[in-house]
């Protein structure tokens, strides 16, 4: 049974461990406000249970989990809001994922039009023989009227809008913006997806009367990184130039395939719609230059102070300097290291630490870094966090390891 795991003695933060320790692995954290209890889970079967599974006992085997662990959380399925999908083959099993998923849903009394934001990432857990891993982000409210969850599916990108208002506060996310062109998805090349795709999201941003000035938080996915990360960066930069973007939101660059597997790149976002009473600042530390010296126009963290909590999006942060440049070219263990340390000072400058981080995803090059990741992790202090591992490419092709993280603080 789950169990309630000793916290960093914060009255408002719960971390829940896996609903059988004898089976799963993973980690649920609940943060409490006044409004609602929001909540960050990871459950995956063990390694000697995952090797007698396939791909889809391994999906079942979460989503039977996951009503249990959002339970202890304090939420139900119909709190889900957004859900990132890990795996490796996407021909073989979305189908398979994606039936599971709404059979699992539908037992939870959650209709076909209510479903979670999803976004399918072709990138394997690095656990092996792990086939699958889900990330999942619930807000649970403390009052029947303290949130409300709306959804709304684009027709054309078939991007997912999820609107959720926390004590009369709008928070915006739109998932899996892409700019394949479905009649001819064959048709295009990178830069074309990619002017499209963001066009595409300022499009969608349109509805709810706001640009892609207020966007805080983008996570980017190209599927040959080596080969397109610079023509992403003059597309991103051009679309800036002309949105008018000055305030950088925190993002992740990384490399992962899509579905459909024309598709070359693809977005999902993070925005603030009411911010009266709302202080945003951008991230900085000494360890790290400003990533737009360089070309790339995103900004190292995103500072919201809310008038219950300060939550920081630390972006995809790796084994770089404060000159920009890739330290420790070849070095597993000193790339992690010098990872860790800029995504802690990132934290540190803003008044938190490792323990009050709520979810972190972590892309290793080559998953056979795994087991010497962990203990790093370990080392310095990420225990009992949502953590993803997942095998990827990184935005350079000598960095070995990219972090990124959500920390939340109460006030």
């Amino acid at each position: 049974m789950s169990q309630v795991m000793p916290s960093s003695g914060r009255p408002d933060l719960r971390i829940v461990s896996p609903c059988d320790k004898e089976t799963c692995s993973g980690e649920v954290v609940a943060v409490e406000t006044n409004d609602s209890t929001e909540i960050f889970v990871r459950c995956a079967p063990l390694r000697g249970e995952a090797a007698a599974l396939d791909f889809e006992a391994q999906v079942r085997r979460f989503y039977n989990c996951l009503p249990r662990l959002l339970g202890q959380g304090g939420g139900d399925w119909k709190d889900v809001v957004l859900e990132r999908a890990f795996f490796a083959d996407f021909t073989r099993d979305w189908e398979t994922l994606r039936r599971v998923r709404q059979e699992a849903y539908e037992l939870g009394d959650v209709a076909a039009s209510d479903l979670p934001a999803l976004t399918c990432i072709r990138q394997p857990p690095c656990h092996q023989p792990q086939k699958v891993e889900v990330q999942v982000y619930a807000v649970a409210p403390k009052r029947p009227e303290s949130v409300t969850i709306e959804t709304r599916v684009d027709p054309e990108t078939r991007a997912t809008i999820k609107l959720v208002t926390i004590g009369g506060r709008r928070h915006l996310y739109i998932a899996d913006i892409q700019g394949v062109d479905r009649s001819e998805p064959r048709s295009s090349g990178f830069r074309e997806q990619s002017d499209r795709m963001f066009a595409n999201a300022a499009r969608l941003l349109e509805p709810f009367g706001i640009k892609f000035t207020e966007v805080l938080r983008t996570w980017c996915y190209l599927k040959e990184i080596d080969d397109d990360y610079a023509e992403f960066n003059r597309s991103r930069n051009a679309f800036f130039a002309e949105q008018g973007v000055t305030r950088l939101p925190a993002s992740t660059g990384i490399q992962a395939g899509l579905w459909p597997d024309q598709a070359l790149c693809g977005i999902d976002l993070y925005a603030l719609l009411d911010t009266e009473d709302v202080a945003i600042q951008v991230m900085h530390t000494p360890t790290l230059n400003e990533a737009d010296e360089y070309g790339s126009s995103f900004s190292r963290g995103m500072r919201i102070d809310l008038p219950e909590k300060t939550v920081l999006h630390v972006s995809g942060t790796a084994s770089i300097d404060e000159s920009g440049q890739t330290v420790h070219v070849g070095d597993s263990k000193k790339q992690l290291e010098r990872m860790l340390l800029n995504v802690r000072e990132l934290l540190q400058h803003q008044g938190a630490s490792f323990e009050d981080v709520t979810q972190v995803a972590t892309f290793l090059k080559d998953a056979q870094d795994y087991e010497l990741c962990q203990q790093l992790l370990h080392q310095w202090g990420i225990r009992h966090v949502p953590n993803t591992l997942v095998e990827a490419g990184v935005c350079r092709p000598e960095l070995l390891c990219e972090m990124e993280a959500i920390a939340i603080l109460p006030k």
